[in-house]
């Protein structure tokens, strides 16, 4: 028989997990938790609840299903219909667009009151809290993960990540160090997205990263080298939290020392195998 979590257990574990950090990144798999009585919703009410009236709370919202259909991989999008696809591709709307393979917490959180959502039509973050409005704007639409985004405003606060059921796979601030560090795989791996002006649809080209982030678990052995994680426990689920200046740093470190330290090793992904070329150019004698 499953265990059953109370929604007060999972608030109490979620208290220690954010300890006296007044900024919090939060990735999670709700599914990771186990049975909790009450279901997503209780466990949103425990996430609040742990995060008080004095904090603040940020996570991704994603949506991938708005970039252009001719850089899809999951599903690819035939050729032939890139055309009708750009055509009829939904405007972003941060008060209504769902987020992509985000997650049930995140999406369910975006439906709380005083939820902020940036505008990036590919890349939005949400937040609540005192500072959520500080955290979310600007965020530059060609350089969402730069040094004028949600995430570097994260960095300036040392804002501790909370990964629950999931790995660094999915901690995306490694995105942000993977732009401070400047690989060259960066302007190879742009991607596009549109956003309306004058009613018109406009598609701009955006660097964030290698597109893909199935890499990012090497980030793990040297920050815990550096004893930068804390493990624990969130209901069934382990929990990792670090903070968010650590993360950004190894990640620099990482890539200054080998370019292709964070890339993936799936032959088949088409991203990292892109980034991997543009690197191994480079290194040919490539950089000018």
């Amino acid at each position: 028989m499953p265990e059953i979590h109370l929604p007060s257990e999972i608030r109490r574990d979620l208290a220690r997990a954010f300890g006296d950090a007044q900024t919090i990144v939060l990735h999670s798999a709700p599914r990771a938790l186990g049975y909790v009585a009450g279901g997503v919703d209780a466990v949103v009410d425990a996430v609040l609840a742990a995060l008080g009236p004095e904090r603040t709370l940020l996570w991704p919202t994603f949506t991938a299903q708005l970039t252009d259909p001719s850089q899809w991989a999951h599903p690819p999008a035939p050729r032939e219909r890139w055309s009708a696809i750009r055509d009829e591709l939904p405007d972003f709307d941060p008060a209504r667009t769902t987020p992509r393979k985000m997650g049930r917490l995140a999406e369910q959180l975006l439906h709380r009151p005083s939820v902020v959502r940036s505008a990036h039509p590919a890349e939005s973050v949400a937040a609540i809290g005192p500072r959520a409005e500080w955290l979310v704007r600007p965020h530059p639409l060609d350089d969402p993960m730069g040094p004028r985004s949600p995430w570097a405003r994260l960095v300036e606060l040392d804002a501790r990540v909370v990964l629950i059921g999931v790995g660094f796979e999915r901690c995306s601030i490694v995105h942000h160090g993977e732009r401070l560090a400047d690989p060259p795989y960066l302007p190879v791996c742009a991607y596009a997205t549109f956003v309306r002006i004058d009613g018109e649809r406009r598609w701009i080209e955006v660097e964030s990263g290698a597109g893909c982030s199935e890499g990012f678990g090497a980030i793990e052995g040297p920050l815990r080298a550096a004893s930068a994680i804390e493990d624990l426990r969130i209901g069934a689920a382990a929990a990792r939290v670090v903070s968010a200046r650590a993360v950004v740093r190894v990640a620099q470190e990482m890539l200054a020392d080998d370019a292709m330290s964070l890339l993936c090793s799936d032959e088949a992904c088409a991203s990292c195998k892109l980034a991997k070329a543009a690197v191994l150019g480079r290194g040919a004698g490539g950089q000018a």
